[in-house]
């Protein structure tokens, strides 16, 4: 096994190291005494465990705050962790660059980087990131096992690390982030799985027989497009090549694969094929991560955490090709304990704005809400509550630039507000507070020396203290009930996906503000996600399989943006499950419209309890709202285009809420079900007013006298202004405000817009 070579860092004495080595100008005596300290120590031990409503991370036996540190400079970056009380690491490491022939790997450069960490910051602990790009003389010697497009692509993007002569960055990875390499081994390659699992497995029994074995608590492996799983070249509709014909195929044209044949929708009785294509497509991924993962665990014998980034379902740029549209065996797996995701990055619609400035637009001129900045949502993109029901920890990668940074490129990423120390610190308290009021954990990746930014873009003492702030809080989030007390839930299919229009069909969507997204993805969850941040309630976000009568009953309204395309059954047992409920559940546009045998709107009367009539002309998605004092409002899609298809309720005896722009027919409809009740929205994204007029008529608590963004747990909250005034937060249980004070269930707060407020049940 190539990895005994690590055992020169285990020599009794005289240390040499390789040219350039990571080691060269540590001094011995700095290092000497430290890796005797470590083989003192036992091997660590981490773990997820669910206890007190939500899974948490337990470090050496002892519950600790999920607080993490990374950077594209750790080196430059890691005396800022050491400062903030953040004492675990995520180093990046490519593997790629000690894999060095079939069977062959050295990983002493790697471990020498780690050990030059440590002597940094003595008291860390190690979740590297393993990059797996795959390395050239092994896409060199199996060409047929590497992705075929079905477009042409962007020959500057194929092989972009000789192209572009990339050096190797700190880790020994190659920073491909944002460029991409479109020549990569097939997801369906069973040569490729097998070879990965082989390394992945040598270098984890490198480390059990290095001093570091006491230090690392786990793996996060990573692959693809910016490291997340996205598939390589998803611009140029892959893959064609053999292994996935084997595996997935047949493949559809790219003409069948671009086009639908129902407007914005796929009828699965002509176009069944692409269908059930991208299902087993995506189904290949899901699985293939799950194998690596049990590799890994199996490795280590399940003594330390395995993750990955997996399960996205807001903002997935060229989502049928690089969604995690099948994401069961990655949440059933029992190896993967850890489920990572960026938080939102959407970016504004407005013309006038910079792209990274993210207030969002309807079709009607309404202001949605913001993203990232000051008083933005800071919203998360995976759905956390089906993570916590599958025992996953989540973690948020946080990554706002600051005003240490003045670049005018992807710097701009902090959004709004970001320029000035205040709004920095307003920003970092909304992204670690979110992530303490939602009982998840969150790491700060600093990018700062990317752009080369000397301390980074935490590097100051101002930024050090509110991270500590927060750090602190963390600490003393161990002792509260972190179960969610949401009334309110978001409940999204993912494999609806497969039956909507493809990404790329529609480009350039003027006006829209999409660039890599699809139409729903972009109206009926992303958009969306700007006000239901702004109700003032905490919101649980589901998959529509986890949905159960039981965890229905935990719900006063459930929005369900996107449940196209369901079985009898499934629509049978949607019903039975709500009978008796006493739920108000909002339906979007077509549920349950396609099955098997087709597109029937009698399906989606069967489900909503509503009858429906198509309308034959396109149109465009605006809805005029009837609101009760006689004053109308109006919500929908910002597009020049016409829709189709589009459906009106046709009932008498309903509640009338909204009626199409054109023609004047009922759009938005309210009735009572048998116990339950049913609202039918044909269009998105519904403003927060109507939000939160549907969840008080609903039953739902609203915790605050205004649109706001409030995110907790049974045992610690967040509030966000979303505008200047005076707030008034009713919490449903005693909570301390940040710092001092007595329990209170109700506080009355002046606030400046932005303005973030932190609470907590613990004594």
């Amino acid at each position: 096994m190539g990895w005994t070579a690590g055992m020169l860092a285990l020599a009794p004495r005289g240390l040499s190291f390789p040219e350039n080595h990571y080691l060269n100008d540590v001094p011995e005596n700095s290092f000497r005494p430290l890796l005797d300290a470590l083989r003192k120590e036992p091997p660590c031990r981490a773990d997820v465990r669910v206890e007190r409503g939500a899974p948490r991370l337990f470090l050496q036996g002892e519950e600790t705050a999920p607080l993490f540190g990374l950077s594209t400079s750790l080196l430059a970056t890691v005396d800022n962790f050491r400062q903030m009380g953040i004492r675990l690491l995520q180093p990046h490491l490519g593997l790629a660059s000690a894999w060095i022939g079939p069977g062959r790997y050295d990983f002493t450069r790697l471990e020498a980087y780690l050990i030059r960490l440590l002597s940094r910051h003595p008291d860390a602990y190690f979740f590297p990131r393993l990059q797996l790009q795959t390395p050239i003389w092994w896409k060199e010697a199996h060409p047929e096992e590497t992705i075929v497009y079905g477009l042409d692509y962007d020959e500057r993007l194929y092989d972009v690390i000789r192209k572009k002569k990339l050096p190797l960055a700190e880790g020994d990875h190659y920073f491909t982030n944002f460029y991409g390499e479109a020549w990569e081994a097939s997801y369906a390659s069973e040569l490729w799985k097998r070879d990965t699992s082989d390394m992945l497995r040598a270098f984890v029994h490198f480390i059990e027989e290095s001093p570091l074995v006491s230090r690392v608590m786990g793996y996060f492996f990573v692959h693809g497009r910016t490291e997340e799983w996205n598939v390589p070249g998803g611009d140029w509709l892959p893959d064609y090549s053999a292994p996935m014909v084997r595996e997935a195929g047949p493949i559809p044209s790219p003409r069948e694969r671009l086009y639908t044949c129902y407007g914005l929708l796929r009828d699965p009785a002509r176009e069944a094929g692409v269908i059930d294509f991208y299902r087993r497509f995506h189904l290949i991924r899901a699985r293939l991560v799950a194998d690596l993962a049990a590799a890994i665990k199996d490795a280590m014998d399940g003594r330390v955490l395995c993750g990955t980034f997996f399960t996205y379902l807001m903002e997935v740029p060229r989502i049928q090709e690089s969604g995690h549209l099948v994401p069961l065996p990655v949440l059933e797996s029992p190896h993967i304990d850890v489920i990572a995701c960026p938080y939102t990055y959407q970016a504004t619609n407005d013309p006038e704005a910079e792209r990274w400035e993210s207030d969002l637009y309807d079709g009607a001129g309404n202001r949605l809400g913001r993203a990232r900045g000051v008083g933005g949502d800071g919203a998360f993109r995976v759905m956390t509550a089906s993570l916590r029901k599958h025992g996953k920890l989540f973690v948020s990668e946080i990554d706002p630039s600051t005003y240490l940074d003045t670049g005018q490129s992807w710097p701009g990423i902090g959004g709004s507000g970001h320029e000035t120390e205040e709004g920095t610190r307003h920003i970092l308290r909304r992204d670690l507070g979110r992530a303490f009021a939602e009982g998840v954990g969150g790491w700060l990746y600093d990018f700062g020396p990317h752009y080369a930014v000397e301390k980074g873009w935490y590097g100051a003492a101002p930024i050090i203290k509110t991270v500590r702030e927060m750090v602190d809080l963390f600490e003393a989030r161990r002792h509260c009930d972190l179960a969610s007390p949401a009334e309110i839930a978001l409940v999204a299919d993912p494999e609806s996906f497969f039956a909507t229009q493809h990404w790329l069909a529609a480009r350039p969507w003027p006006g829209q503000g999409i660039r890599y997204s699809d139409f729903f993805n972009h109206w009926f969850l992303n958009a969306q996600a700007r006000t239901t941040n702004r109700v003032g309630s905490p919101l649980d976000l589901l998959f529509r399989f986890d949905l159960t009568k039981e965890v229905l009953l935990r719900y006063r309204l459930l929005l369900v943006p996107n449940a196209f395309m369901l079985s009898a059954k499934e629509i049978d047992d949607l019903r039975a499950m709500l009978a008796g409920s006493g739920v108000t559940v909002v339906w979007y546009y077509a549920p349950g419209l396609l099955g098997p045998e087709g597109a029937d709107p009698t399906r989606m009367s069967r489900l909503t309890g509503f009858t429906f009539q198509p309308l034959d002309d396109p149109g465009p998605l605006l809805i005029d709202v009837e609101q009760p004092e006689g004053a109308s409002s109006r919500f929908g899609v910002m597009s020049p285009a016409y829709y189709h298809p589009r459906f009106a309720v046709r009932d008498e005896d309903v509640e009338v809420l909204g009626r199409w722009t054109t023609p004047r027919r009922p759009a938005l409809a309210r009735k009572p079900m048998d116990g339950w009740t049913s609202v039918y929205a044909g269009a998105a994204p519904l403003p927060a007013e109507l939000l939160r007029r549907l969840a008080s008529d609903a039953g739902a608590r609203l915790w605050t006298d205004r649109p706001a963004i409030v995110a907790a747990t049974r045992g610690s909250a967040m509030l966000v202004a979303t505008e200047a005034g005076l707030h008034t937060l009713s919490l449903p249980v005693p909570m301390r405000a940040e710092g001092a004070g007595p329990l209170r269930t109700v506080y009355t707060l002046p606030l400046d817009f932005g303005e973030v407020r932190l609470f907590s049940a613990a004594t």
